[in-house]
């Protein structure tokens, strides 16, 4: 009887460390979204991946969305945080333009937070309002700390705080397409063009009501607002505002300069990286695979004909150093900012800022804190 109960105990043991010993295997060797996002795969391949991980959350109106809530229609999904400089707004600009491409179409888009601090459902609604008030099919989605390591692990992405000011929350950057059962059955560069275009493909093909796509229908008589350029062209912070442009001056990164015109808008519109404005991130996705060409002279006519009174965020402005980061920044309001010896100090966020408050000597030293290195005039 001892030894039979022994037995089985010594046998309970064996089961439970094969049973750690496949789960910790399986998660070691478990294949990361990015993974999929870069395999080659045949055209009108969608395999099931893995199956989405269970959730509820609070979305930007207040309601609770679960996995189960939004069965019965393909959603896609991406990871961002509203205080976020750097990927976010460029990955936020993409997600709009899905919302146009598939317009029609039975989809939902999920936006995760990866900032539980900060991400209220409120922050989350006036991120929505800024970028496509009037898409009702989006929804952003609030987390807390131990929520969000559940989905990053369900997901299989990556999220991380950092103690760099310039990026304090490392995250994807990858589009997760989930289909009406609730398994995942694509991942997508966001950065890729042509991966964006697939996606948009697949999404469709997936759906039950799918409406088909007129390539060459106008989007909106209102660009500005159907791109969903005002998510970064509001912000000063994020990009130069869009008014008064023909005509005017600008100060480009290189130290050149350029007098904007019909040219430069186009060129700006297809190729953005080409001519940065002095002061600005290159933030701003190509909309070369997403315009036709009639599209493209629409926006940039409409562009010229923006104006506006020119406040702080429109006029040409100095850029200067914050002095914790060494990050370049333009000196307006609208940046965190101090006064230290009479002398007003910007800085590329309040993480910064914070930091110099609390020893302002070990940055006031620097002989770059603080002093304009050049103005846009």
């Amino acid at each position: 009887m001892v030894l039979s109960t022994l037995l089985s105990l010594v046998i309970a043991s064996v089961a439970m460390l094969a049973l750690l010993w496949d789960t910790e295997h399986r998660r070691r060797h478990e294949r990361s979204a990015e993974d999929f996002a870069i395999a080659r795969r045949d055209a009108g391949d969608l395999p099931k991946l893995w199956q989405v991980p269970s959730f509820s959350l609070t979305d930007q109106h207040g309601h609770l969305v679960t996995q189960a809530s939004l069965r019965g229609e393909p959603f896609i999904a991406d990871f961002i945080y509203t205080q976020c400089t750097s990927a976010c707004p460029m990955l936020t600009s993409r997600m709009v333009m899905l919302q146009r491409s598939l317009a029609g179409v039975d989809v939902h888009f999920v936006s995760f937070s990866v900032d539980p601090a900060h991400d209220t459902p409120d922050a989350l609604a006036a991120y929505a309002t800024q970028w496509n008030a009037g898409e009702a099919r989006w929804v952003l989605l609030a987390t807390t700390d131990e929520s969000l390591a559940d989905l990053s692990a369900g997901f299989r992405v990556a999220t991380q705080k950092t103690a760099d000011p310039k990026s304090p929350i490392l995250h994807s950057d990858v589009f997760i397409l989930a289909d009406g059962d609730g398994f995942v059955r694509g991942v997508y560069a966001s950065d890729a063009g042509l991966a964006m275009e697939r996606l948009v493909t697949d999404a469709r093909r997936l759906s039950s009501m799918a409406p088909a796509l007129d390539a060459s229908a106008s989007l909106s008589k209102d660009f500005y607002s159907a791109l969903g350029c005002g998510g970064c062209h509001d912000n000063p912070k994020l990009a130069p505002p869009l008014v008064n442009l023909l005509g005017a001056e600008r100060m480009l990164q290189d130290g050149s300069k350029v007098t904007i015109d019909a040219a430069y808008l186009r060129r700006a519109i297809l190729e953005p990286g080409a001519d940065l404005v002095s002061g600005y991130a290159p933030l701003m996705p190509s909309y070369r695979h997403y315009l036709n060409d009639a599209q493209v002279e629409a926006v940039v006519a409409e562009l010229g004909t923006r104006t506006a009174d020119a406040g702080p965020g429109q006029a040409n402005v100095a850029v200067v150093v914050d002095p914790v980061c060494g990050m370049k920044v333009r000196a307006i309001p609208e940046e965190p900012h101090t006064t230290f010896q009479g002398k007003e100090i910007y800085f590329c966020s309040d993480t910064c800022r914070d930091a110099f408050a609390k020893n302002p000597a070990r940055y006031s030293s620097e002989p770059v804190a603080g002093m304009t290195m050049k103005a846009d005039h």
